[in-house]
Order: C-alpha cells, then structure tokens, then sequence
C-alpha cells in the first residue's frame, strides 16, 4: 500500500517539474522573440549587391596564356593570361570571378584556380583583363579552360534610398 502512493506521489511531483520546466522555457521563448523584433531595424540596412552566378550574359571572347616554365623545380609553372569578356545583356557588373581549369596533353585537369577581376562592365561592353598571373602550377599544365564563376550587378547611387 506504501508503495503504490510512494509511486503515485513521485509520479505526480515529476509530472509537475515537467509542466513547470514546458511554462517557464516558453515564456523565455516569447521573451527572446520579442527581444529580437525589437532590435531588429530593416530600413536601416544599407543596400547589398546582387550576386549572379553563372551569368548567362557575359561571355568570354578571347582567352590567351603564355607559359613560363622552370624546369629545376617541381609545381614551378606560371600562366601568364590575358582574357577579354563582353557584356551581351542589359545589367552592368563588377568584381568578376573567373574559374581557371588547367588541362594536361589528354585534357585531363590537373589544376583549377580561381581569380577575381576587378572593374566595371556595362551593357554591351567589354572588360579586358591582361595582366592575370597564376603561380605554382603542376608541370603537366599544357593548356586551360576559362569560364565564369560569379559577377556582381552593379549597384548605382540613384537606386539606392
């Protein structure tokens, strides 16, 4: 007989500490949540750019590299590119990322780099980048690939509030 209200007393004061804990963390909840709103201020964030991945508007028009190769040492190659893209939409961008893909002779990659171009590029125009360097290159490099990562849509002084 003890037992069963040894039982039932424990199971009621721990129905209890339960019911306690599930009221006060969701009152702590509220608490935060309205915390939150009140410290949040949407119209004074200032405007961010745009990122396009993959634009479908730029396109490469000429990709050139030249080699320099040090043959006393391993991973020693440097491709020295000069690449030209044109703007074929309506947008103008900034700050292109370009994607760098080193073949070997079987078309095999061996290396892929990544390089930011810097500058403004309007609609119909185009933006010449002559002076990419890229070091420490695998011997086996004979050739690349180029194609863009990313471009930010230029965001004017006239738009912004």
């Amino acid at each position: 007989m003890y037992r069963r209200q040894l039982f039932y007393g424990i199971t009621l004061i721990l129905l209890a500490i339960i019911i306690f804990l599930l009221l006060r963390g969701r009152s702590a909840e509220k608490e935060r949540a309205a915390q939150n709103t009140r410290r949040e201020q949407i119209a004074s964030i200032p405007p961010s750019p745009v990122r396009a991945i993959l634009p479908r508007d730029l396109e490469i028009v000429s990709a050139e590299v030249s080699w320099s190769r040090n043959p006393g040492e391993k991973n020693a190659v440097s491709a020295h590119h000069d690449i030209t893209i044109r703007n074929t939409g309506g947008g103008s961008y900034v700050n292109l990322w370009l994607r760098l893909e080193y073949i070997d002779g079987e078309n095999k990659p061996v290396d892929i780099r990544t390089h930011e171009v810097s500058g403004s590029l309007p609609p119909g125009g185009t933006l010449r980048a002559p002076d990419i360097i890229i070091d420490g290159l695998p011997d086996a490099a004979a050739d690349f690939r180029v194609s863009i990562l990313s471009a930010d849509i230029e965001v004017f002084e006239d738009y912004k509030d």
